[in-house]
């Protein structure tokens, strides 16, 4: 049980880190972002973010099918 509870968290954590890195960098795909300076400022600090979009778009999976999946909805 504490197991499936630490794994639930990390998918959260995971997803929340992507969606930190879309508000910040959402300009470049063309959503409503901060102003670009902000954005640059922030981006130094953003190393873990980056690199969690990227492995993101690398498995490019169904999210709904993974949370589902997690969840043993069937």
């Amino acid at each position: 049980m504490r197991s499936r509870s630490i794994e639930y968290i990390q998918v959260e954590l995971r997803e929340l880190e992507n969606v930190f890195a879309l508000i910040l960098l959402g300009s470049f795909i063309g959503l409503p972002s901060p102003p670009t300076s902000i954005s640059l400022r922030l981006l130094p600090h953003m190393a873990r973010e980056l690199l969690v979009m990227q492995a993101i778009s690398e498995r490019l999976d169904d999210m709904l099918g993974e949370m589902a999946g997690i969840f043993e909805i069937t």
